[in-house]
């Protein structure tokens, strides 16, 4: 029996750390993504309206939500390497949470409002929209999110908060109004950030 409790053990670890590899890797690769756009469009930055600092902004916190959480991932791959199992769990579900609030969902937020910056091209920038913020829904609505896991039927507001207030920055921007624009942002990073913090 105390055989079979070991290889259990060691099991669990074992998808575990199968688990944070996976999270590494996606998230290393994301954090290389994103600083490739910032690169890209800071180089650039003369050419570009004042507008493009959000998505900018939105990019740069993107990167450092998939910096912290491959950090938080390497971190607890190394406790499972020294047999410690103790908040394992905790660092997975932070790790995924900054990965996806402020990683993913700050990625797909910034992509219209650039696209809405370096093109004149009206159908590009309306399909763009509609292509980020229905791939969210969907991904809501498919029971994927990990807001959907933390507030249940609550994210569906949250979600709508997040559409609605991208939707009004990608308006304003659209049409050169850039007042509404930085409480926008506030808004939306401050939600972001009740939604990774404020868990049930």
């Amino acid at each position: 029996m105390k055989l079979f409790n070991k290889n259990s053990k060691k099991e669990n670890l074992g998808l575990l750390q199968a688990e944070i590899q996976t999270s590494v890797s996606f998230t290393s690769f994301f954090t290389a993504v994103t600083l490739f756009f910032v690169g890209l469009l800071i180089t650039q930055y003369k050419n570009f309206d004042p507008s493009v600092s959000i998505p900018v902004l939105f990019l740069i916190l993107s990167t450092f939500g998939f910096l912290y959480s491959t950090l938080i991932f390497a971190n607890a791959s190394g406790k499972i390497a020294r047999f410690e199992k103790k908040d394992i769990k905790k660092d997975l579900a932070l790790g995924n949470s900054l990965s996806e609030y402020f990683g993913v969902y700050l990625l797909v937020l910034s992509i219209p409002l650039v696209i809405n910056v370096i093109t004149e091209d009206s159908f590009l920038k309306i399909a763009t929209i509609i292509a980020a913020l229905g791939g969210l829904t969907i991904y809501h609505f498919a029971g994927f999110s990990i807001m959907g896991r933390s507030f249940r039927r609550a994210h569906y507001i949250l979600l709508l908060l997040i559409i609605a207030l991208e939707g009004i920055m990608f308006l304003f921007q659209f049409n050169n109004i850039f007042y509404f624009t930085l409480t926008a942002i506030v808004l939306i990073v401050m939600l972001i950030a009740v939604s990774v913090f404020s868990r049930e």
